[in-house]
């Protein structure tokens, strides 16, 4: 063996569980993590949970026929309380990564990477500035992202003043009502940002507003010919509908909710609007997973370097629970100087990670992540019933990843 020891950077649900998984079977491991609470599901997280529909019974089982820690963890907690806070199993998973005896955990931020050692990034979207920095002058720009900007959503408008175009809205604005909106973003933006002498980040309206007065109307408010207009607009405002709301496209900031929410007054049709979110600016970091890593979740440019959860596109709990457990088998693998295993793709968790690699997760036009549908939709068989289906599934499973196991325990060397 080349290496005495594996690094984890990072100790949510991938990390912890990959830890866990390299620890159990004997591997040294160091652990990195600054956090002292635990993360909470992002907005970004939550969002993906209402748009996929993911079987998740199927991947639950799939955790206990692989043998996941945390998903151990979790059905202790069930059999104590079956409505058990979620933030309670990451919280006992990291008490127990802390005491493993074959892991060294450090209560700190990792700045940069040593590649001749075995790394696995395991931050998430909130990697620390400095690292995500430090991975961006590796990779490049294209292959790693860190601004997401997240659009103000409201609720109760005068629709009587937009456009309907499908399940969206169009606000068409003259010059003077376009120049009205501009001139109330920059009054704002005098008094609560410039004042404390802070500069806007680049992709919110105040920004915009400041550099030039079209550039709003040029990035997210493009005039659009509307069958109900007269006349061309000099300026469009899109609103996207999602679930009872409607996102309003390019309106990120870093002003307060209070502030923004004066802003969208000066607009007709926002008298009487609800706020449901303001828009914010974050940084969350992501890698664009089809360009960065191979199946095995390994860097093509970096073979030390191993990426799992969040920053690589995983969302969900189990979602990421697996994808660790995963990482952990590859990185075991590799530490071990064994081929690596291929995961079944007709399982859950393989299903999962085709649709990871090979799918562009990223939007340019809109700089965020696209959330993925894992859902498996079995179309081989018909069935009798959900029940026969979910069993046909199950069973499916359990065959497929013990012929994985056994791969992986009997696995050659390279």
């Amino acid at each position: 063996m080349k290496h005495s020891f594996v690094n984890v950077i990072g100790c949510g649900y991938a990390g912890c569980e990959c830890a866990l998984s390299l620890a159990e079977k004997g591997v040294s491991v160091h652990v990195f993590d600054d956090r002292d609470v635990v993360k909470r599901q992002t907005d970004e997280e939550m969002e993906f949970a209402e748009k996929k529909q993911f079987a998740d019974k199927l991947l639950k089982k799939e955790l206990e026929f692989l043998g996941s820690n945390l998903a151990k963890i979790e059905k202790e907690l069930e059999e104590e309380n079956p409505s058990f806070d979620a933030d309670l199993l990451l919280e006992k998973a990291r008490e127990k990564v802390k005491n493993h005896q074959n892991i060294k955990f450090f209560d700190m931020t990792v700045k940069e990477l040593n590649f001749d050692e075995i790394n696995v990034v395991a931050t998430g979207p909130q990697t620390n500035k400095a690292l995500f920095d430090h991975l961006v002058q590796t990779f490049g720009s294209r292959k790693c992202f860190d601004c997401f900007p997240v659009f103000a959503t409201v609720e109760n408008l005068d629709e009587t003043q937009f456009c309907h175009k499908g399940k969206n809205l169009y606000l068409p604005l003259s010059y003077n009502e376009y120049i009205d909106f501009v001139n109330a973003i920059i009054l704002k933006l005098n008094f609560e940002i410039l004042a404390h002498g802070k500069t806007p980040e680049k992709t919110t309206i105040e920004y915009m507003a400041m550099q030039d007065k079209d550039m709003l109307r040029n990035e997210y408010m493009t005039p659009i010919y509307l069958e109900e207009c007269l006349q061309r607009p000099y300026a469009v405002l899109k609103l996207e509908k999602t679930g009872k709301a409607y996102q309003i496209s390019g309106f990120s900031s870093q002003l307060s909710p209070e502030v923004q929410k004066a802003i969208l007054l000066s607009l007709k049709g926002f008298n009487g609007c609800k706020l449901v979110r303001a828009g914010q600016t974050k940084q969350n970091c992501y890698i664009n997973a089809p360009y960065m890593i191979n199946e095995f979740c390994q860097s093509e440019k970096i073979k030390n370097l191993f990426f799992a959860g969040n920053i690589a596109g995983v969302f969900g709990k189990n979602e990421s629970i697996a994808n660790g457990l995963y990482v952990a088998n590859n990185v075991f693998c590799y530490y071990n100087e064994k081929r690596f295993v291929k995961l079944p793709k007709k399982t859950c968790l393989g299903f999962m990670m085709q649709k990871i690699i090979k799918t562009n997760n990223f939007n340019y036009s809109k700089f965020e992540p696209i959330f993925e549908n894992y859902d498996i939709k079995e179309s081989e068989q018909k069935f009798a019933s959900q029940f026969e289906k979910e069993k046909f599934l199950i069973f499916r499973s359990k065959f497929l990843l013990e012929k994985y196991k056994e791969e992986l325990k009997n696995g050659k060397y390279v």
